[in-house]
């Protein structure tokens, strides 16, 4: 939902805009709409009280009612709180449950989209902060706007049975307060979105900082980044001060009409009826209480459309996503291992001139396919096209006879597992970065998996063992044991195909060689594909297949290859051989 240029979007395409993937708000709602009658029914009797005191016991001196005058007011104290507590009660419970299903809405919806098309600092904004103000819109700009507008019904029809001449001459300042209302609302929504573009960019700032701190200090770049940083909150600052200045210009305005021209107006034009005979001083000030609580609901009103311009540019973010449609493809079991590409075409958008071309190429169950080529020739990208990561433009990924494009992302995590050079490593104890992907994990399983990993003897030196907690990204760890780490987990997972993401890069040629092993002892039961950069993680490969600029150059066992394949005797003397 896009509000476009000029055009404003009203509650309602909002609401089902926030409703359509979440569902458990409409009940809530009614019940808490129901509360809203109470309070506005409990709200009303006061008025009528009061005008009890003004008409019945001071101006014609009936005192006997005085003490039922003071019962009404204590009841409705009483009903009064309890509405109140009753919609505290219902509406925390609908802003947390909305809370948390939106928020894992959100992740799934990124998760099965291209996350590239936005940045860090643009999701992290969208799930903390943009969905809070997505579930307050609930409460804030559907109940409390709509509690304010039939509030100020009532009371302008109560106004006009009071003195209809007042009454209409005093409502001609609403269209103007409505009319400043709407200007610096605009005025709110355009520096509101340029702000959160701003706020966006400096997230992903400190985001990417804090994540390449290491790299920032080694580079001396400390006072290089700070002094970004406050060039980014120097163009924050003036337009949080532009935003907040239109925003509260407009409330300000509201109020200032209430409480010096509206009232002040009303005195002079009441005085003057009283004065002349058309209205009775009692009758006067009744009128003047309900029109405080009529020109409350107005102000009520236009601080709501005021807020709503500017929260909306938040709520918009979220809706943008949760309508994203993500091709919800049936759930399958892949049986077989075989893996089959044919005809594959794949090229990053804004780099259309390089692309994989023409990739064909089978790995049968039992086989152990080796890709090699120059950095930068495609080959992890082939590994993200096969676990479903990037799709294809064109060609078909058949994995045990079923079309990968066909089946959803569970399909074909259950059957694949991926291993990658920088593997994603929680801020958790061993053990539960293990959890992850079996949460009944035993410790015999926890043991036999980083004993063929080569990792449980460095898990044994560690004071806490397998409960120490590695860090953001396993930032207590060497990269060769993140790696380790990262092929433990994937033995636990026992996928019937593992891709090698050169996995084995930070190794040493010792501990590699032991997972080598490992994983000869994988090949007879597995579909094993491995992107490699070492001579000794090819030489045991049943085939190998060199890529070159996206194409696949040759494609045949590394014997066959040596000496009679240029490509492939290029690459290994300029880079195998110097690993």
């Amino acid at each position: 939902m896009h509000s476009g240029r000029g055009r404003t979007v009203t509650r309602l395409e909002t609401f089902r805009g926030l409703t359509s993937e979440i569902d458990g708000v409409e009940k809530p709602l009614i019940v808490l709409a129901l509360l809203k009658l109470w309070n506005l029914v409990c709200e009303l009797f006061p008025l009528f009280l009061y005008s009890a005191l003004i008409n019945k016991i001071l101006v014609e001196k009936k005192i006997e009612i005085l003490w039922a005058v003071i019962l009404g007011y204590f009841l409705v104290f009483v009903f009064l709180t309890i509405g109140i507590s009753l919609s505290k009660k219902f509406s925390n419970r609908l802003l947390l449950k909305y809370d948390m299903k939106v928020k894992c809405k959100l992740l799934k919806k990124y998760m099965a989209i291209d996350s590239k098309a936005y940045n860090v600092g643009d999701i992290k904004t969208r799930i903390e902060n943009d969905s809070i103000v997505a579930g307050n819109f609930f409460i804030t700009h559907i109940l409390d706007f709509g509690y304010s507008i039939i509030y100020a019904i009532v009371l302008a029809c109560i106004l006009i049975c009071y003195d209809w001449r007042i009454a209409f001459l005093s409502f001609i300042f609403i269209p103007v307060a409505f009319l400043v209302i709407d200007f610096f609302g605009k005025k709110t929504k355009q520096t509101g979105e340029e702000l959160r573009k701003l706020q966006t960019m400096n997230e992903t700032f400190l985001h990417t900082t804090f994540q390449n701190w290491k790299d920032v200090k080694i580079n001396n770049l400390e006072e290089i980044q700070f002094d970004e940083l406050n060039r980014q909150y120097k163009r924050i600052r003036r337009i949080w001060f532009l935003n907040q200045l239109y925003l509260h210009v407009g409330i300000t305005f509201s109020f200032f009409t209430k409480n010096f021209i509206t009232q002040l107006y009303i005195y002079f034009i009441g005085g003057f009826f009283v004065i002349c005979g058309y209205s009775r001083v009692g009758a006067l000030l009744v009128f003047v209480k309900f029109y405080e609580q009529f020109f409350g609901c107005i102000q009520a009103i236009s601080n709501s459309m005021m807020n709503y311009k500017n929260d909306f540019v938040k709520i918009e973010k979220v809706v943008e996503i949760l309508n994203i449609d993500t091709c919800n493809k049936p759930y399958k079991k892949i049986e077989e291992s075989d893996v089959v590409v044919e005809d594959l075409e794949f090229a990053y958008k804004g780099n259309e001139f390089f692309g994989l071309k023409n990739i064909s190429f089978a790995v049968r169950k039992g086989e152990h396919l080796a890709i090699v080529g120059a950095s930068g020739s495609g080959k992890s990208t082939i590994a993200k096209l096969l676990t479903g990561q990037l799709k294809p433009h064109n060609g078909i990924i058949n994995i045990g006879n079923v079309n990968i494009n066909e089946v959803d992302s569970k399909s074909l995590y259950d059957k694949i597992s991926i291993i990658v050079q920088e593997p994603m490593l929680f801020n958790m104890t061993i053990k539960e970065n293990f959890m992850l992907v079996k949460d009944s994990v035993t410790d015999q399983e926890l043991i036999e998996c980083c004993r063929r990993a080569s990792i449980y003897d460095f898990i044994e030196t560690l004071p806490d063992k397998f409960e120490t907690i590695i860090g953001e990204k396993g930032v207590k760890l060497s990269g060769g044991q993140k790696q380790r780490l990262a092929i433990a987990r994937a033995f636990l997972q026992n996928r019937d195909i593992i891709i090698f993401d050169e996995s084995t890069s930070a190794l040493d040629s010792e501990k590699e060689q032991d997972i080598i092993t490992e994983i000869k002892c994988l090949a007879s039961e597995k579909t094993l594909i491995s992107i490699a950069h070492r001579l000794s993680s090819i030489l045991d490969c049943d085939k190998v297949m060199v890529i070159k600029d996206g194409r696949i150059m040759a494609l045949d066992t590394h014997e066959n290859l040596r000496n009679k394949d240029r490509n492939y005797d290029l690459l290994f003397e300029n880079q195998y051989i110097i690993s």
